[in-house]
């Protein structure tokens, strides 16, 4: 009875957002101080205080780093106090989990980590750890004490101390924070931040990302060093002309290999030719890998190593493409992208990428190569987490900023068809066609690796029908070079209960495709409407006028027009069937946080013309 009265007046105590969520998690303490001795030395020196009124935040009871043999934990401990602050665990370097597991081939990472699981709430868990590094820094931490939504910050500061021909760099976002600038005695440049007082800040549907929203503050250095290679990184060309760098002498490919490039492409009739057997050929000769050796985060294995192998992760694969296209005659850059639907900060020239591909200008077309996907994504397909993002074009002059293209909803989109004989009891008969193409093909291709029942049981589960047994069933992928993909999906049901009959009518549902849900209301929007995918569903249900029975009454037309989005609803009675058309096409963008209400009368609109009737009546 205490603890829980504790929790309420602790709960109480903390301050809440203007949508008056609940705090989940108070950070007492959250300390970094960034020690740059030089170049190439780097101690970071961490504390964090968490005070966890909920199980919501049990992952701040989690720690975890990565380290290498160059980045090594050097010193950690912790504890645990319950709400009488009583001292209930403590913590150790030596209780913590190393793991050497990776997905990669060859990497020189580890983490350590350690999970404490609370018993009970609230409870306050505290970290201390130092990393020093001696490979040179290309990147700080970034000073973002919020950790997550419905967290409140009470203190938190940031340091670093680095010389003063790094010429070190800051952006602050979403915060008033300021950052003072000071020369020590030894010459080096201190910079310190402080955020404290911070209300939580409530987790609402269709936020942007959360870096987007939480106040925190970027770091970089202008020069810098990273495992013996030296750079600029305060524009974005000289982050680009030190990447080039990287990969001076690793487009070479032996005289052999050269020869049988030229067999394969010589004899092709048009550019585009050239790249699509080049692009098939390296999905059929090489497997995606992840190598981090040592500065291999960046820099990609010579083509030559990569061609022997058959082995190499996107850096690799992709300078691996481009020394091909240059062979044949083709050009091709090299391009660094950050995968994800996290926007790119293009005027702070820094580390934000964690993926390269290859953009091949061609005459009235530029083609942008996934080369690790290169075995199931089609030439000329530029997938979601790419499409729209900003990148660095590398090439001999340095790094140029592109935006790659992107889909719009009416090409992402689903066409769906129902054949459906009703009979006088409510029970169907019901012949399904469907096709996604784009990100909607995208979405669904995870289920070209399942099993059939475990398709079938997926496809059944999207739908809003019940009692249903499944027929012919069959999932077809098309994908050609230079075509929009697609994946066809063919099925029969038979249900028992389509239909809802009182006295003489029968009601028939028309929204048989789709399960839709309406954004909670809130009573204050606080953050901007972020839609990340755009996309058009069109279904068509046929439905029979079951024998005896007649139309009674078919609903109104539907027809809405938003900023967000647009819904047509049509229904024709010829002979002796009914056809639903409904197309619904979602817009994706950013929009302000006073649109919320227009989403979610939206959202309503459509939910309510999905679940329309049909009335049939006894004759």
């Amino acid at each position: 009875m205490m603890r829980a009265l504790i929790s309420i007046l602790l709960m109480a105590a903390c301050a809440l957002n203007a949508a008056a969520q609940t705090v989940d998690a108070v950070v007492l303490q959250s300390a970094t101080e960034v020690d740059c001795r030089d170049l190439r030395n780097t101690r970071i020196s961490e504390q964090r205080v968490y005070r966890l009124l909920h199980e919501r935040a049990s992952d701040m009871a989690r720690f975890e780093i990565a380290c290498s043999k160059w980045q090594k934990l050097t010193d950690f401990n912790g504890q645990v106090t319950d709400a009488t602050g009583k001292v209930i665990r403590k913590f150790k370097k030596g209780d913590l989990r190393r793991s050497d597991l990776s997905s990669g081939f060859a990497d020189d990472f580890y983490t350590l980590s350690l999970d404490y699981t609370p018993s009970g709430y609230p409870m306050t868990i505290e970290f201390n750890w130092v990393c020093e590094g001696n490979s040179g820094s290309f990147g700080f931490p970034t000073f973002a004490p919020v950790e997550a939504y419905n967290t409140q910050v009470e203190h938190a500061s940031y340091v670093l101390t680095a010389p003063a021909q790094m010429a070190c760099r800051y952006l602050c976002q979403n915060t008033t924070a300021q950052v003072t600038e000071s020369t020590q005695s030894d010459g080096r440049i201190r910079y310190e931040a402080h955020m404290d007082d911070l209300p939580a800040i409530a987790s609402e549907p269709y936020s942007p990302p959360a870096m987007e929203i939480l106040p925190h503050i970027l770091w970089a250095p202008g020069q810098f060093e990273f495992h013996g290679v030296a750079g600029d990184m305060s524009s974005w060309q000289g982050l680009g002309a030190w990447n080039q760098s990287l990969r001076t002498g690793r487009l070479e490919l032996t005289p052999e290999f050269k020869a049988q490039l030229h067999a394969m492409t010589d004899t092709c009739s048009s550019d585009r030719g050239k790249v699509d057997v080049i692009y098939h050929y390296l999905a059929q000769t090489t497997r995606y890998v992840s190598i981090q050796l040592g500065i291999g985060g960046w820099q990609p294995f010579p083509a030559t190593e990569v061609c022997r192998t058959g082995f190499g992760d996107c850096k690799g694969l992709t300078n691996y493409l481009c020394a091909m296209m240059r062979e044949v005659g083709l050009p091709a850059n090299y391009v660094v992208i950050r995968n994800g639907k996290r926007r790119l900060v293009t005027e702070f020239p820094s580390n934000q990428f964690n993926h390269a591909i290859a953009q091949v200008p061609l005459s009235g077309d530029t083609l942008w190569l996934e080369c690790t996907a290169s075995a199931h994504m089609p030439l000329g397909y530029v997938h979601e987490d790419i499409a729209g993002n900003k990148a660095l074009l590398i090439d001999d002059d340095g790094g140029h900023l592109v935006t790659l293209p992107a889909y719009a909803p009416e090409q992402n989109v689903s066409y769906s068809t129902a054949h459906v004989s009703l009979q006088a009891d409510g029970s169907a008969s019901i012949g399904i066609s469907q096709r996604y193409e784009c990100w909607q093909y995208e979405g669904m291709l995870p289920l070209m690796s399942l099993t059939e029942q475990k398709r079938r049981d997926t496809m059944l589960a999207g739908m809003n029908l019940s009692a249903v047994t499944l027929g012919d069933f069959s999932m077809t992928e098309h994908k050609q070079s230079y075509a929009t993909p697609h994946i066809d999906v063919d099925m029969r049901l038979e249900t028992r209960h389509l239909a809802g009959i009182t006295g003489s009518r029968m009601f028939v549902p028309v929204g048989l495709f789709h399960k839709v849900t309406v954004p909670r209301a809130l009573q204050q929007r606080l953050q901007p409407v972020s839609i990340n995918y755009g996309y058009t569903d069109i279904d068509t249900v046929v439905v029979t006028i079951p024998e005896g029975y007649t139309i009674e009454a078919l609903p109104q037309a539907v027809s809405e027009v938003t900023p967000l989005g647009e819904l047509q609803q049509t229904f024709d009675a010829s002979g002796d069937t009914v056809t639903v058309v409904t197309r619904v096409l979602m817009r994706d963008g950013r929009y302000p946080a006073s649109d919320y209400a227009t989403l979610r009368d939206f959202k309503s609109a459509v939910k309510r013309a999905y679940d329309q009737r049909i009335v049939f009546r006894r004759k």
